[in-house]
């Protein structure tokens, strides 16, 4: 099965996600790192598979299906803070 990120969606890989798993009072501040798995059609930012980016825990999106976490991202969020290409 593929996932394909719709619209302005970002998928991203994520090793290991830090924030919210045992203290939600950090959630807010936490900064994750992840890779670029697959772009939206409609995404404006300046991103494409493979790069990396730091982002806010909080704006990611998880959905588990067939026990597999995908993480997705929009940019519209203002949760994106640094592309690393």
């Amino acid at each position: 099965m593929k996932i394909k990120p719709l619209g302005n969606i970002i998928q991203l890989k994520i090793e290991e996600a830090h924030a919210g798993a045992l203290d939600t009072s950090s959630k807010q501040s936490a900064i994750e790192y992840g890779e670029v798995l697959a772009v939206g059609e409609e995404v404006t930012l300046k991103v494409k598979k493979g790069d990396k980016l730091f982002f806010k825990s909080w704006a990611v999106d998880i959905i588990t299906h067939e026990d597999k976490r995908y993480h997705f991202i929009n940019p519209q969020t203002g949760g994106i803070l640094a592309v690393v290409s």
